[in-house]
């Protein structure tokens, strides 16, 4: 009886919130924090599942097709594979995690990689990260019809820090950079992912047409940001002040990749693009709430060299750089009202079977 160990880790997006879902680059950074999926194959043609950080348990038979609906990440990954398994085939899996929810840290799809990964192994597939990193993707956004992008899945599946073109044929380079003093700062308030990337990529494509009508040539690729910021000033449109974002974060991204391929330290450079990137998310997407702007002011004063807001905004998580300082910087944003705690850089997807 095969016995399956999955672990899959959370993401910081160091570069490239809002980007990845309108196909552009993004960089990002697994993280220490991780789900943990251990599970074996039994014959019993039902699949039960322990969610224990949750206290929740499931189970289904394996008999067809599950109908899915929002969120039902088990069911949509399961369906993948259903036919690849005999009529008979049946699970016990557990699941644990240290990975926080609805914090920006990407632990739906973290969760929707280990169930892919864990399926798949099962199935004798043995897909390869990158093809393991497109199916999560399609379990959990397409086949849900979500709005989010494949930035998540290949940062939990490939670990460490990546470079990624979020569209065809999704290339990717692995960074070498190593990056350390690296805080979470937790606002305490939880944030609704789903329904914010609904209107915000309604109004990035509002823009993106408006943009087109006036000019053919227009792209997202290398169209010149102050082309936008010049027809912004003419006509205070919101599609084209979420598009000056998007256009603003494509370029830090790009900076942010030249710099974290050189060898040098370059402490202060990154500190000085995660800060730039916060001031757009802020000033372009307006997702940054005050409580989260109070704890960073309290983070910079404690040392912090640079702080963005990670994920959709509006709540959640936000990224405090501070190499040197990291237990000041935790204990002003815990004096301020928030909750802070140390990430460290980790590996992408493990796994083994008994």
């Amino acid at each position: 009886m095969k016995e399956f160990y999955i672990s899959t880790p959370g993401r910081i997006c160091l570069f490239g919130e809002d980007v990845d879902y309108m196909g552009l680059e993004v960089i990002t950074l697994a993280i220490n924090n991780r789900i943990e999926l251990s599970g074996r194959i039994k014959d019993d043609n039902y699949i039960y599942l322990k969610l224990s950080d949750l206290d929740t348990e499931i189970l289904f038979e394996n008999t067809k097709q599950l109908i899915t609906t929002k969120n039902d990440y088990i069911f949509s990954a399961f369906n993948m594979y259903q036919e690849k398994f005999p009529e008979s085939f049946g699970a016990e899996i557990q699941v644990k995690s240290n990975l926080s929810i609805g914090k920006g840290l990407s632990s739906s799809s973290a969760f929707c990689a280990a169930l892919v990964a864990f399926f798949d192994k099962a199935s004798g597939l043995n897909s390869s990260d990158k093809e393991l990193a497109k199916k999560a993707y399609i379990a959990e956004v397409i086949n849900l019809n979500q709005a989010g992008g494949m930035m998540d899945h290949f940062a939990s599946v490939l670990g460490n820090i990546i470079y990624l073109e979020c569209r065809d044929d999704y290339n990717f380079e692995r960074l070498n950079a190593k990056l350390d003093g690296l805080i979470i700062g937790d606002t305490l308030k939880q944030k609704e992912t789903i329904q914010t990337l609904i209107i915000r990529k309604a109004e990035i494509n509002q823009g993106i047409k408006w943009m087109v009508e006036k000019d053919q040539h227009f792209n997202l690729i290398d169209y010149p940001i102050s082309k936008v910021k010049k027809e912004y000033l003419e006509n205070k449109n919101i599609g084209l002040k979420r598009l000056i974002g998007i256009l603003g974060i494509r370029d830090i991204v790009r900076k942010g990749h030249i710099l974290l391929k050189k060898e040098s330290e370059n402490t202060k450079q990154i500190a000085v693009l995660i800060n730039q990137h916060h001031s757009i998310q802020q000033q372009y997407f307006e997702n940054v709430t005050p409580k989260m702007q109070e704890l960073i002011a309290h983070a910079c004063e404690a040392g912090a060299l640079g702080c963005k807001l990670m994920g959709s905004g509006n709540g959640g998580s936000f990224l405090a750089y501070a190499p040197g300082r990291e237990k000041e910087v935790m204990k002003a944003i815990d004096k301020g009202g928030g909750k802070a705690y140390r990430v460290y850089q980790g590996q992408g997807l493990k796994s083994s079977i008994t």
